[in-house]
């Protein structure tokens, strides 16, 4: 597909509903608290039943990307030490920045992408993404950036506060044990996700109007960098080292080369970390991301 082809087909839609999203919440300051609960508890959940249950990912394909977005979370994590250690950030900075390179927006942005990117297999293997990086973030992830803040065990227990953990199992009894829910259950699922894609833009969008900038933008450029640039990079040397199916492998990469996602400030704001470098790190990336996830989405095409 050329160049041009995939920032209008692609990119553009996705940013025409974002600055939606932006310009509504400037104009009249939705509660966003709400929108967000029925994006994460309820939109996205069935999104991930809906698109397991019916896509053709065998367990391979599955066990393949659990085992990439672990490799990836630790190689962007050793990626993160490096850059605090070249930039002599100091530890709250270090915090900040590990987040920034680590989490990246599967959810919000990551599942239109995915889906408009790679239409037949493109939102299952991102609902296996999204699953995966959402439980090692809240495990590990946690555990590695807060360090004197929460117990190992605390940052486990966190995980199972989120929906996806329980979207998944029930995917997993549907899909291998036969499970059937009825007309009245199964199609408000299905309703629930045909809201993604807009919802999910809409409401990014809304998160960005209300992220400050300040003047920590200029700091957030190496997590730039970290997060467009060589995050897609290890992406791709991670799917060849592990031979992934080439039918899922370029959505794999693509996933690498999303910004970061808006659940880093309040990590960030969470654990006494610099919550406003965070801010502009998604700011600046998302909106850098208009041309890098292009670039990325024509090199593996």
């Amino acid at each position: 597909m050329p160049f041009l082809n995939i920032l209008l087909d692609i990119i553009a839609p996705i940013f025409v509903l974002i600055s939606l999203g932006y310009l509504f919440q400037k104009k009249w300051h939705f509660d966003m608290q709400a929108l967000t609960r029925v994006l994460l508890y309820l939109v996205m959940p069935a999104t991930l039943v809906v698109s397991l249950t019916q896509s053709e990912l065998s367990a391979d394909f599955v066990w393949d990307t659990s085992v990439f977005c672990l490799l990836m979370l630790v190689a962007l994590y050793v990626l993160s030490l490096a850059g605090s250690l070249i930039m002599r950030y100091r530890k709250d900075m270090k915090q900040a920045f590990s987040l920034s390179v680590m989490y990246y927006n599967s959810g919000n942005y990551g599942f239109p992408a995915s889906e408009l990117a790679f239409p037949t297999l493109g939102l299952a293997v991102q609902s296996i993404v999204l699953a995966v990086q959402n439980f090692l973030v809240f495990t590990l992830g946690l555990f590695f950036v807060s360090v004197g803040h929460i117990s190992a065990r605390k940052a486990f227990l966190q995980s199972f506060k989120m929906p996806f953990v329980y979207a998944l199992i029930l995917a997993f009894a549907i899909r291998n044990f036969g499970l059937q829910l009825p007309g009245f259950v199964w199609l408000p699922i299905e309703y629930l996700a045909e809201a993604l894609v807009p919802m999910a833009l809409v409401t990014l969008g809304m998160q960005l109007a209300r992220t400050r900038i300040t003047q920590a933008w200029q700091a957030s450029l190496a997590s730039l960098v970290c997060r467009l640039v060589i995050s897609p990079l290890i992406g791709y040397g991670l799917v060849l080292l592990l031979d992934i199916d080439p039918r899922i492998a370029p959505i794999l990469v693509v996933s690498t080369s999303y910004p970061t996602a808006i659940n880093t400030v309040l990590i960030a704001l969470e654990f006494g970390s610099r919550e406003d470098f965070a801010a502009n790190a998604v700011f600046l990336s998302t909106v850098c991301s208009i041309f890098t996830v292009a670039v990325v989405i024509f090199l593996v095409r």
